[in-house]
This record gives structure tokens, sequence and C-alpha cells, in this order.
């Protein structure tokens, strides 16, 4: 979010240490490393995405969440309940 305004990106990506930032949010990396090694991996994502970034704030949307009690004050929890509607307005009538 800028200036409370959406800000669509496909960031997650880009290349990252040896696959993408993707990866190392992944269920599949959250499963391979357990779940601290993989909040950390995703927390540190998370603050190179504000540094690089500055937005006003970060949304953490999908089903993983829920495993994290507590998020940087710069972080928002998020879900997906509004992920078709939001498509819809990034992208406008180019569906």
């Amino acid at each position: 979010m800028v200036n409370q305004q959406l800000q669509p990106m496909e960031i997650a990506h880009l290349p990252y240490l040896e696959h993408d930032y993707e990866y190392y949010a992944s269920e599949h990396y959250r499963e391979l490393v357990g779940d601290e090694v993989w909040r950390q991996s995703v927390l540190t994502i998370v603050d190179y995405f504000y540094q690089a970034l500055m937005p006003d704030y970060i949304v953490i949307g999908g089903g993983n969440v829920h495993h994290f009690t507590q998020l940087p004050k710069y972080v928002r929890r998020g879900d997906n309940d509004k992920a078709f509607l939001g498509g819809i307005r990034i992208w406008g009538n180019n569906l």
C-alpha cells in the first residue's frame, strides 16, 4: 500500500538465494525446514521489501498467516477473502 492505494507487483518471483522469494515463503519450504526457520525467512523477506519499497505497510495473507503470533508494526494480517475482487480492481477490464 502506498498512499492508501494497492500497488500490484509480482516481486516474489525475483531471484533470492538459490530460488526466488516465493519459495522461501511457501508451504513447501515451511514443511521442509519447520515453522521457526520458515517464520524467520518470511519476516526477513518482508523486512527487505519494506526497506526497499518503503510502503505504508505490508499485508501478509494466505493460509499460513495464522503461524505468526506477532508481526512487525508495519505488517498487517490479511486473508484471501477479497483476492478475487482485488484482482478485478487491479486489472480492471483487462480480464
